[in-house]
């Protein structure tokens, strides 16, 4: 791995576990709300976490930004509850819930330390299709000045999502780097692995799902968590 000499992370679920500020804060955000105050919020949760996939291609394709998107999705799960509402308290639900789930993202002590050595040897960056704010999140998580605003290649800003090979290459462009110094971390098999290989770079699956690979293509390593990275790239330089 010599030869690596740039690290990209996708963020959500790779860096930042999504089940310690997403159910959390969705859950607060009902609880909170007149309109969804009784609703059941299990349920609710799995239709907003799963929303047809009509409603993802539309994303994929441009048809909604991510704005429209995060809209359908609130009028999707209300509807199963027979509720409908209008643009503007569809927005302030949205608000509502980014509000109160930042809060539940905080300093992990253990990304820290592995990102503040790895930085040692590597440069760092992120790659990401979130559809909260990356740099708030990072912030939170203690990581805001190791991967500052420069350094965070957001889809919603950028108007292309992963796996189009456009957000890759921003993100080499910046740090004057070719395919083949470029190692990419993620737990999507087919954003942050096949993408980026077909791309030229080198890949590390997070597979903390223990799904099987959709396509046979091979990574440089399979990992079950974040963690498990550094013995790969700390011990081999």
């Amino acid at each position: 791995m010599k030869k690596i000499s740039l690290l990209l992370f996708d963020l959500d679920d790779t860096l930042l576990d999504n089940s310690s500020w997403f159910d959390k804060g969705l859950t607060q955000c009902l609880s909170k709300h007149p309109l969804t105050i009784n609703v059941d919020t299990v349920l609710f949760l799995e239709l907003v976490k799963k929303p047809p996939r009509s409603l993802i291609d539309k994303l994929i394709s441009g048809e909604y930004n991510t704005v429209e998107f995060k809209r359908a999705r609130w009028k999707y799960a209300l509807e199963q509850f027979n509720l409908t509402t209008d643009i503007e308290t569809l927005d302030q639900l949205d608000t509502l819930f980014y509000k109160t789930s930042m809060d539940y993202i905080t300093v992990n002590k253990s990304v820290l330390c592995l990102l503040n050595d790895l930085s040692k040897e590597y440069e760092l960056g992120v790659v990401t299709n979130g559809l909260y704010d990356p740099q708030q999140k990072l912030m939170n998580m203690g990581l805001g000045k190791r991967l500052n605003s420069d350094k965070v290649f957001h889809a919603e800003q950028l108007g292309y999502r992963k796996p189009d090979p456009r957000i890759y290459s921003k993100a080499l462009d910046y740090f004057n780097k070719q395919p083949s110094e470029t190692l990419f971390i993620g737990d999507s098999w087919t954003h942050d692995v096949v993408a980026p290989m077909e791309n030229g770079m080198e890949a590390i699956w997070v597979n903390s799902r223990n799904v099987s690979p959709s396509t046979s293509h091979m990574p440089y390593a399979i990992v079950s968590e974040i963690m498990e990275i550094r013995d790969l790239l700390l011990s081999k330089n």
